[in-house]
């Protein structure tokens, strides 16, 4: 499923309902905000990152103030109709961060290899 499609079949469907997890949790909770993680939340509106190509939502935890957090960092009601769609590009986005952090380890090893064992402070050794 693509970002893109979902973005359409999301704003199609606002306001949602949907429930904070972990990081959202803690954020909201910090600004004075007092959820839970059975505290519903209303999607006001929903974009796509220019950055990372990422879903992001728009939300009101209090009918007032706007909050945004990555759809990742969400749980949509499991009642919704698109509640699949949405599970499966949570699981696609995780996997793909997964790979990011394969390959930044992948890299990092390859530059201690490049770097053998030099350190810098070999500079100043006395000779």
């Amino acid at each position: 499923m693509s970002a893109q499609s979902l973005l359409t079949d999301l704003l199609k469907h606002l306001p949602l309902r949907v429930y904070g997890r972990g990081a959202v949790l803690t954020l909201l909770r910090e600004m004075g905000f007092p959820v839970k993680n059975k505290t519903p939340l209303e999607v006001l509106d929903v974009y796509r990152d220019d950055n990372s190509g990422e879903l992001v939502c728009k939300l009101s935890p209090d009918g007032k103030g706007d909050f945004t957090a990555a759809l990742t960092n969400l749980k949509l009601d499991i009642t919704h109709p698109l509640y699949r769609k949405v599970k499966n590009y949570q699981v696609e986005v995780s996997e793909a961060l997964g790979k990011l952090d394969v390959e930044d380890t992948r890299q990092t090893s390859i530059d201690q290899e490049d770097r053998g064992g030099f350190r810098v402070r070999d500079l100043y050794k006395n000779r």
